[in-house]
């Protein structure tokens, strides 16, 4: 550990993108942090020694993170359901069946709410949470006995569980059309709407199909990066974005096409939030200082920076440092400079469990506004 701790500081001495160090003196944190490492006693504690060295930094893409891979650990599997987490009796009450989940098949008919009252045979009580029911039983047929509320009808109905990874995509496609009907609804179908999750070449190709092909003919498009976790693609985004249209093709009757072909020619606005991480930070302040559209949501924390991560010898321990960082049009760093929307929108903790995303809604107001002038 005393050498991986000494390949940490050496590392960082000599890659930190600026010898400023952020304003602290990073040879004395060394050697402060230095003393605690005969009080180590395992990996994970290591690693928040690491995270507690490297945050005085005070940078993104940095710390340590200690991975153990247990393969006798929990697996909690999943119904692909959403609950009614204010139900207080016995068993699990489902208010709503996920579009693509182990549930949402043709054959089993299942309309909700219904009452999932036994797993495999076992009676789910109040005694104990009914993710144990559940525990490695991913990709396992499983019994479920449920009750019908509409009839009050008890049946059976054989179910094979996914996991957890496939669960959160099914609740992601979830949200994004649950925001792309409410464009919609909003808008009178003069709008469209997309969601980049990442900056990679899936996303791109997703959003780039959505918006050239769904959404050619409307008026313009809410560009949603909320959560988005970064990658790179902020260049071919700027790129395709701000497309400004030169040629029309005619006949005597209509119009027949335009030029570029290839690029979006239209107005859009984008959505940005406090978890526009890495890539993420980066499109919303190019976004803004572009001057592409209106910025709408939350305040993004600065971190536009590359990450330099790196596993460490003993196979468990990865930690990183940021070797270059990025300065925006104006020759200012971009690292730890927040990227201010030019409407600052919050989803109030009182409003959002209602159904309202108040974000989206503005977004919608301001797209309009722009595409009536």
């Amino acid at each position: 550990r005393q050498a991986m701790y000494e390949h940490v500081v050496i590392r960082t001495r000599k890659g930190f993108y600026t010898p400023t160090y952020h304003g602290i003196d990073w040879n004395f944190m060394a050697e402060h942090y230095r003393k605690f490492l005969p009080h180590i006693g395992n990996g994970f504690e290591f690693a928040e020694l690491l995270s507690e060295l490297l945050g005085e930094l005070n940078v993104s893409h940095s710390g340590a993170r200690f991975y153990l891979n247990n393969p006798n650990g929990d697996q909690t599997a999943s119904l692909g359901i959403i609950p009614d987490v204010t139900y207080q009796g016995q068993g699990i009450r489902v208010d709503e069946i996920l579009l693509g989940g182990p549930l949402d098949r043709k054959e089993l008919s299942l309309s909700t709410p219904f009452i999932i009252t036994a797993i495999d045979g076992n009676t789910i009580g109040t005694d104990k949470d009914w993710a144990y029911y559940l525990n490695r039983k991913a990709d396992r047929y499983i019994l479920l006995t449920l009750t019908e509320l509409s009839n009050g009808k008890e049946r059976q109905v054989t179910v094979k569980p996914t996991n957890l990874s496939q669960e959160s995509r099914l609740l992601y496609r979830r949200w994004v059309k649950r925001n792309a009907d409410e464009v919609e609804k909003l808008s009178n179908g003069t709008l469209g709407y997309v969601h980049i999750p990442g900056m990679s070449d899936g996303p791109y190709r997703n959003i780039y199909g959505e918006m050239m092909g769904k959404y050619y003919d409307r008026s313009g498009v809410v560009v949603d990066t909320r959560f988005n976790g970064g990658g790179d693609l902020v260049s071919d985004l700027a790129m395709f974005f701000t497309g400004t249209k030169f040629i029309t093709y005619h006949n005597h009757v209509r119009e027949l096409g335009s030029e570029p072909t290839f690029r979006w020619t239209k107005p859009t606005v984008a959505l940005v939030n406090e978890a526009n991480y890495s890539d993420g930070s980066c499109f919303a302040c190019g976004y803004k200082q572009l001057g592409i559209g209106k910025l709408i949501g939350m305040p993004v924390p600065g971190t536009c920076s590359f990450a330099g991560w790196e596993t460490l010898q003993d196979n468990q321990i990865r930690w990183g440092m940021v070797p270059v960082s990025a300065k925006d049009m104006y020759g200012v760093w971009m690292e730890n400079v927040e990227a201010i929307p030019d409407y600052v929108i919050m989803n109030e903790p009182s409003v959002a469990p209602k159904g309202r995303d108040q974000q989206l809604e503005k977004a919608i107001k301001a797209l309009m506004e722009a595409t009536v002038k």
